[in-house]
């Protein structure tokens, strides 16, 4: 059912447009940011076009058989393709490239199916499964020539189509050459840009949006009950538009952290150098660069609030539980935030190169203090 999607609600409309005037093309891709539903839209999708008591005739109905299998992920008429591990026998043109894979990886396979057949926002996380292999793409090509189900449609949705390898792009093409018109397939993809202009050209795409903040509150605050609405609003405004990154933000310190990051400020300002070291090795210590980005972000949002405070814009402010010490910050402190923001930014781009994360954040710590004036 569409209620089962999160926001989107201009590609659902474009989507029962295309169902209802019976204008279903061969093959389609979903593009936009990471985590914001493209393969959830695509399987609600499968299960309209297969669904055997269809609501309103433009809504799955969830309780068939078809919808089930689909949901599933395990269906004859449904079949879900990602990246896997080589296999054993990587270029044999029979097998199915699944039931090649070594036991472990297999293991592995069957255990992220099932966490994203119970949650189609969730990604799937097969270690070295790093591109799309011509074996799952020729299992597509044995497949769709085959005589399907009787009034249903074979589909193929293949998750992060851009991790297709050269091999496996160019032998998708052929399929898309000469489609068979019982059959339709959808790509989901968050880089356009790094598939074959010549795969993009035969198919139709559809653009899809960030999630509204009013949108991510209410799942937020429905995921975890646990959360406060003032935390869920904050989550919300720094998710980029994407489930998936509220999820794993919500699941993760981030709240933690943002008080280590403030501690760090009243460090800098009344000159507490034991206090600032003690706080920046407890960030660096587990060598955990995604905890240290995360560190990076909340500084900028911090500064970011500090500018909207100082020009009277509450309003837009991220950090809306903590807007008198904002408030008092901005009264206390001549800085130039734009500047700071900046030192923060460079930063966040050198982590990647930078193997002593400590001295970063140490440099980063004395350009900020240098832009403070006590007014």
């Amino acid at each position: 059912m569409w209620s089962n999607i999160i926001g989107q609600e201009r590609v659902i409309k474009i989507l029962k447009n295309i169902y209802s005037s019976n204008k279903i093309s061969h093959a389609y891709i979903f593009y936009g940011k990471e985590g914001i539903g493209k393969d959830a839209v695509a399987i609600e999708f499968a299960k309209l076009i297969n669904c055997e008591n269809k609501i309103d005739g433009i809504e799955a109905c969830d309780n068939c058989s078809s919808c089930r299998q689909i949901s599933s992920l395990n269906s004859t008429s449904f079949r879900f393709i990602t990246a896997l591990p080589s296999g054993r026998k990587e270029t044999s043109e029979d097998d199915n490239p699944v039931n090649t894979l070594k036991q472990e990886d297999y293991d592995i396979f069957l255990e992220e199916i099932e966490k994203k057949s119970k949650d189609n926002y969730y990604k799937i996380n097969i270690p070295n499964a790093n591109d799309i292999k011509i074996s799952s793409i020729r299992q597509i090509k044995k497949e769709i020539y085959l005589t399907g189900v009787k009034g249903k449609k074979k589909i193929f949705l293949i998750s992060n189509s851009d991790l297709m390898n050269p091999q496996s792009s160019n032998s998708f093409l052929k399929i898309l050459e000469e489609p068979p018109g019982d059959s339709l397939i959808i790509l989901t993809t968050s880089r356009l840009n790094a598939m074959l202009s010549t795969i993009t050209g035969r198919c139709q795409k559809i653009r899809f949006d960030p999630v509204n903040k009013d949108d991510l509150t209410k799942f937020l605050l429905e995921f975890n009950s646990e959360l406060k609405e003032t935390e869920a609003e904050i989550y919300a405004n720094i998710s980029d538009g994407s489930i998936l990154k509220c999820k794993n933000i919500t699941e993760s310190y981030f709240l933690e952290l943002r008080e280590k990051m403030i501690e760090m400020l009243i460090a800098l300002v009344t000159n507490k150098s034991i206090t600032l070291s003690n706080i920046i090795s407890a960030i660096v210590s587990e060598k955990d660069k995604e905890k240290i980005r995360q560190f990076l972000l909340l500084i900028i949002i911090w500064f970011r609030d500090v500018i909207l405070v100082s020009n009277g814009e509450k309003s837009n402010v991220i950090n809306k539980d903590r807007i008198e010490r904002l408030e008092k910050f901005s009264k206390l402190y001549k800085t130039d935030n734009y500047k700071i923001i900046n030192y923060v930014e460079d930063s966040y781009k050198e982590l990647e190169q930078n193997l002593n994360t400590e001295l970063l954040l140490i440099n980063l710590t004395f350009k900020i203090k240098s832009e403070f004036k006590i007014l």
